[in-house]
C-alpha cells in the first residue's frame, strides 16, 4: 500500500509526531510512505530520519488558493492508494482537489476536540472515505450534527511513543534521572510537560505547589516544553513563589528520562483548550509515574478510572490540583498502586503495535 501524507503544518507538534510514529509503524509492516509539506517546514529533518520521501509545494494556510493544485500535482505524481490528510486547512483543499474518478482513497485525521466550522464538516462529510478521531472527545466534536455521517468516523487512539516500562522507576533510578538532568537528587519533584504557555496550566501548577509547600517543604517543580521568550520572563517569579524550587528544562528529547525523574506528573491543561488526546498523561502511564490531571477534554479517556490509574480533579481549579498532588505525595502505597495500574493500562490499550494494527486494518478496508 502506498500512502501520501498531506500535512500543511510548518511546526512539529503532537499531531505531527503521532503521524510520524504511525508512518514508521506502517513502513515496518511493508507499506510505502511519501509526504507533501509546505515550502518551509520543521518536518524536513524528521522525515529524512524516518526515511520518508517528501515533496515541498504550496500547501498550508486557510487562504492558500494554490493548495488544491499542489495537492492535485502530488496525487498525480505519487499515485497513492491512500491520501492521509492531517491538517484541517488541507481537509478543505484536499476535498477540492479530489477526483471522483481517481482510485486514491482519502482518510482525514483529527487531533483536536475543537468543533470545526460547518463548511469544513460539510466538505469532509462529502469527500472523506474515512475520518480518524484520536479520541472519543474528538469524535463527539465531529458528530455535532449530521454533516459528517457517523459511519465515517473511526476512533483510533494515538500510541505511546515508546515501549511501556515493566515496572515503575526505583528510588535509585529516579535519583540517577535527576542527576542526568541537573536536578537535585532529593525529592519530591513534580514534573510538568506543557511548556510555559498560559492555557497549558503552568501557573496553576505553581499555585498548587505553593499551596502544599508547608506540608512538603522540599517540594520542587520542573517544567519541560517549548516556550516563547516572553513566557520565560515569568520564571523568576514562579521560582520565588516556590522558595527557589522551580527549574525550567526547555524542550527536551528524552521524555522518558524526565518522567522517571518526577514523583508526580501534573497535567493542568485549561478546559478552554479542549485538548483531545494529550501525550503527557499517556507517557506518564507508560513510564510508571503517577498522574494528577484536570478532568477535561480527552484526558479522562487517557487516564481511565479515577483513583485507579491516575487522579482526576475539577478542571481549572489549582486548589483541587493541590489536593490531588498532596494525596499522592502523602500516600506512597496509593502512588505505587496507581503507577502499576497505569503501566498495565498503557500496555493493554495504547501500545504502538495495537495502533498500527488498527490503522492498517482501516486503510486496507478502504482500498478494497
Amino acid at each position: 500500500m502506498r500512502i501520501l501524507w498531506i500535512c500543511g503544518s510548518r511546526i512539529v507538534g503532537g499531531a505531527e509526531r503521532a503521524t510520524l510514529q504511525v508512518a514508521a509503524l506502517l513502513q515496518a509492516r511493508g507499506h510505502l510512505f511519501d509526504a507533501l509539506i509546505p515550502p518551509v517546514s520543521a518536518l524536513d529533518p524528521l522525515l529524512d530520519r524516518a526515511g520518508i520521501a517528501f515533496k515541498r509545494d504550496y500547501i498550508g494556510g486557510s487562504l492558500n488558493l494554490r493548495a488544491p493544485l499542489a495537492i492535485k500535482r502530488a496525487l498525480k505524481k505519487a499515485a497513492p492508494d491512500l491520501a492521509l490528510v492531517t491538517t484541517s486547512d488541507e481537509w478543505v483543499w484536499a476535498s477540492l482537489a479530489k477526483d471522483s474518478r481517481g482510485q486514491t482513497r482519502f482518510a482525514f485525521v483529527r487531533h483536536m476536540a475543537l468543533t470545526l466550522p460547518r463548511s469544513v464538516r460539510w466538505l469532509a462529510g462529502r469527500n472523506a472515505d474515512a475520518i480518524v478521531a484520536v479520541s472519543n472527545a474528538v469524535s463527539d466534536s465531529l458528530l455535532v450534527d449530521a454533516l459528517i455521517p457517523r459511519n465515517l468516523v473511526h476512533v483510533i487512539h494515538n500510541p505511546v511513543r515508546f515501549t511501556p516500562r515493566a515496572n515503575p522507576p526505583t528510588a535509585q533510578e529516579r535519583a540517577e534521572a535527576r542527576a542526568t538532568l541537573g536536578l537535585d537528587s532529593h525529592g519530591p519533584w513534580l514534573g510538568f510537560f506543557g511548556g510555559l504557555g498560559e492555557r497549558k496550566g503552568i501557573e496553576d501548577v505553581v499555585k498548587s505547589a505553593a499551596l502544599i509547600k508547608g506540608d512538603h517543604p522540599n517540594l520542587r517543580l520542573f517544567a519541560c516544553g517549548r516556550a516563547l521568550e516572553s513566557e520565560k520572563q515569568s520564571i523568576g517569579g514562579w521560582s520565588r513563589q516556590l522558595g527557589g524550587g522551580f527549574a525550567y528544562l526547555g524542550d527536551i528529547d528524552s521524555v522518558e528520562l524526565a518522567m522517571a525523574a518526577a514523583d508526580v506528573v501534573v497535567v493542568a491543561t485549561h478546559s478552554s483548550l479542549r485538548e483531545a488526546f494529550p501525550l503527557t498523561p499517556l507517557e506518564a502511564l507508560a513510564c510508571g509515574t503517577p498522574v494528577v490531571a484536570y478532568d477535561t477534554g480527552g484526558i479522562p479517556e487517557v487516564i481511565g478510572s479515577n483513583g485507579e490509574t491516575g487522579l482526576l480533579v475539577d478542571r481549572d481549579d489549582p486548589s483541587q490540583l493541590a489536593a490531588g498532588i498532596d494525596q499522592l505525595l502523602s500516600d506512597q502505597v496509593l502512588a505505587n498502586r496507581i503507577a502499576r495500574s497505569g503501566l498495565r493500562r498503557a500496555r493493554e490499550l495504547f501500545s504502538p503495535e495495537l495502533a498500527a494494527e488498527r490503522y492498517e486494518r482501516l486503510f486496507c478496508e478502504l482500498i478494497r
